[in-house]
């Protein structure tokens, strides 16, 4: 109890500390448009309980870079149409933790952006005439970081195919085809593996290494959320909040079955870190709050799904150390995973979805 009441003080503390944003990255800009600085204070290091996280939004105004524990917003990185997000965890093997990549829509194609998370500014600059990523419909999903090699992975649809195409993480000069196939909705990455599930056909795609693509027969039918953990461990469920996982170096399929009377949130997997997962459950409860924590490993969200609409995630989960992001269309909010409170963080105008967590 004395932790929680310490935790929700600090918190609350935060919000009227007074600091300084970090020095801006030392690699000079592009010619693209950077980020525009918001006024705002820091006081992630004074604390030092928490540890620092930046919650990055896709708005109508652009993507907000909001930070974790004082809720500020550090900046906005303007954009046009669709917009993906992609960030470096503290668990990937490359030296870039700290780091976003941005892709939007432009008039001829699509832009791959790379960001410095510390500053906003803009450090290298691609564009691919006439391509589309896969439309996820959220704002995360169609691209990612490959943790051993830094490589940027874009999902592109060629017609009723998908092609995973990989980019150098400094340059974002194109590296060549990943593979493609005849099917694909997300695009995630952990490890040396490379993960594309099929929601409708409830199947994954698997390259290993950078070899050639299995297929994975999950067993459940269509599945309404996939996520990867940074060791590779695939974890994909389906409405009825049955799961499957697939462990790290391995194609075999361990069920799990459904761990109270709910719906899974679409999207509504995330990995926390290196040992577990996340899980957004609708429920017929009246509060918010955590579930359960189950073998250490998956941690379920009780997310109240009758006339407290105004709770559910819309575009899906995101963890990262201690605690799970998401957006309810309008605010960005949090949930501590140990302790449980809730905060919102931001309360934005227009349409709002979750991006990515990042240092």
């Amino acid at each position: 109890m004395r932790r929680l009441l310490l935790g929700a003080v600090l918190l609350i503390l935060a919000c009227g500390g007074a600091a300084t944003l970090p020095a801006p990255s030392q690699f000079s800009p592009t010619g693209t448009a950077a980020a525009m600085p918001t006024a705002t204070i820091d006081v992630a290091d004074m604390i030092g309980v928490f540890p620092a996280a930046t919650f990055f939004v896709v708005t109508d105004d652009g993507i907000k870079a909001i930070a974790l524990p004082n809720h500020a917003t550090k900046y906005t990185i303007p954009t046009t149409g669709a917009v993906q997000v992609a960030t470096v965890t503290a668990q990937s093997l490359v030296p870039g933790a700290g780091w976003v990549y941005v892709a939007d829509e432009i008039s001829d194609g699509t832009r791959l952006r790379w960001i410095d998370a510390a500053s906003g500014a803009v450090l290298a600059s691609w564009a691919e005439p006439s391509r589309r990523l896969v439309a996820t419909g959220i704002g995360h999903g169609a691209l990612a970081v490959e943790p051993t090699t830094g490589r940027v992975l874009a999902l592109y649809a060629d017609g009723e195919r998908r092609v995973v195409e990989a980019y150098d993480p400094y340059s974002l000069r194109p590296l060549g085809k990943r593979f493609e196939s005849s099917c694909g909705d997300r695009l995630l990455a952990g490890a040396s593996r490379v993960v594309v599930p099929c929601f409708a056909a409830g199947e994954i795609l698997i390259s290993d290494n950078g070899g050639k693509a299995a297929t994975v027969h999950l067993g459940v039918g269509a599945v309404v959320a996939a996520a990867i953990r940074s060791d590779g461990t695939t974890l994909v469920g389906r409405d009825d909040g049955t799961l499957e996982r697939v462990a790290a170096g391995t194609f075999a399929t361990e069920r799990i079955e459904p761990f109270r009377p709910a719906r899974l949130a679409p999207d509504g997997i995330a990995s926390v870190d290196a040992q577990g997962f996340a899980i957004a459950l609708l429920t017929t409860d009246i509060a918010l709050g955590i579930s359960e924590l189950r073998s250490s490993s998956l941690r379920y969200i009780s997310f109240p799904a009758g006339d407290r609409v105004r709770e559910i995630p819309v575009g899906g989960l995101l963890a990262q150390g201690q605690f799970a992001f998401w957006s309810n269309g309008r605010e960005a909010r949090h949930i501590d995973l140990q302790q449980g409170f809730v905060e919102t963080m931001a309360t934005l105008s227009g349409m709002a979805l979750p991006g990515g967590v990042g240092q």
